[in-house]
């Protein structure tokens, strides 16, 4: 299903997350404990109140078209860069290609090698002009004291703002992650507790490139809010993922219809994975980050969020 409609916003109900880990199956289920009582709201209209009210998700609002142009330029430099380190040689090939034909010539780089975290994630310079987009205006004046955070699970802190994008060539399902709530990643980390911390997490989406209703982001509507069982799969090196498949889900996953320069806001919790087909033409281009928002701010505005990570 494609969503291309605003959500609505509906006055949202406290949840309260519980952690319950099977030690021996290595599955952890997530209860949602319902308070009757309803959470007191004060702003009931920002992108805030429909991330984290029923919806867990808002795509309102976007980058002015002068803004997109220049993190196009911005990825664009991040792109060269990496393949400069590998394949110094192809550079000029893969300029003239564009980063949204990258999929055309693919094939002449190690992908996996070359596309890592660290290879995907911006400088302190570039990070530095995205910050002056006028999405973060609207942060800054909600949440004076919100941070872009630095965790880059499961490899630590990079001790600086974190903002990574991501390549999905068409068609092809090992570019995309599985299907996941962010927190998980957390969640599968030895030593981590399931505590009420002082920050709460907004998730940043912004597409650079895409096909609309073809590639882009896809959720399970109300996945915030409810139960999903997944398991802790070790991947090696003392690493774990979580993982949660397709038919364990209630209800199907929907796909928005995104034009390039939304800025897709959603919940830590919310259940999501990137959408992907062999219909797409052209390789899709993304980047994303998470928000640290002082728990205290975000519930004087809109009440008790429960555990909400």
């Amino acid at each position: 299903m494609v969503l291309s409609g605003k959500p609505q916003y509906l006055p949202k109900s406290c949840y309260y997350p519980i952690m319950l880990i099977n030690s021996a199956s290595g599955n952890i289920k997530l209860n949602l404990a319902f308070n009757s009582s309803e959470a007191p709201l004060t702003g009931l209209r920002g992108p805030m109140a429909k991330v984290y009210g029923n919806e867990g998700i808002c795509f309102d609002i976007g980058l002015r078209p002068d803004e997109l142009d220049k993190l196009r330029g911005i990825v664009t430099d991040s792109w060269l860069a990496a393949i400069a380190k590998v394949e110094p040689d192809l550079v000029d090939r893969f300029r003239e290609l564009g980063i949204e034909n990258y999929h055309q010539l693919s094939h002449l780089l190690d992908h996996p090698r070359v596309w890592t975290t660290h290879a995907r994630t911006f400088e302190s310079a570039q990070v530095d002009v995205i910050r002056t987009f006028s999405i973060f205006d609207l942060l800054k004046a909600e949440f004076p004291d919100y941070k872009i955070s630095s965790a880059m699970p499961p490899y630590g802190d990079l001790q600086r703002p974190r903002i990574n994008w991501r390549l999905v060539r068409p068609g092809d399902s090992t570019d995309i992650g599985p299907i996941h709530a962010d927190y998980w990643f957390d969640a599968v980390l030895d030593g981590w507790q399931n505590e009420r911390g002082p920050n709460v997490k907004l998730k940043i989406w912004i597409p650079i490139f895409l096909e609309e209703g073809t590639t882009g982001f896809a959720y399970v509507p109300g996945s915030h809010l409810r139960d999903y069982p997944f398991r802790r799969v070790h991947v090696g090196d003392g690493n774990f993922k979580p993982d949660l498949q397709e038919s364990d889900l209630d209800r199907p996953l929907q796909t928005l219809l995104t034009p390039p320069g939304t800025a897709v806001m959603f919940n830590y919790n919310l259940v999501h994975r990137g959408a992907n087909s062999s219909r797409a033409t052209r390789t899709r281009v993304s980047t994303e980050l998470a928000i640290n928002l002082p728990r205290r701010d975000l519930e004087a505005r809109y009440g008790n969020i429960g555990l909400f990570h």
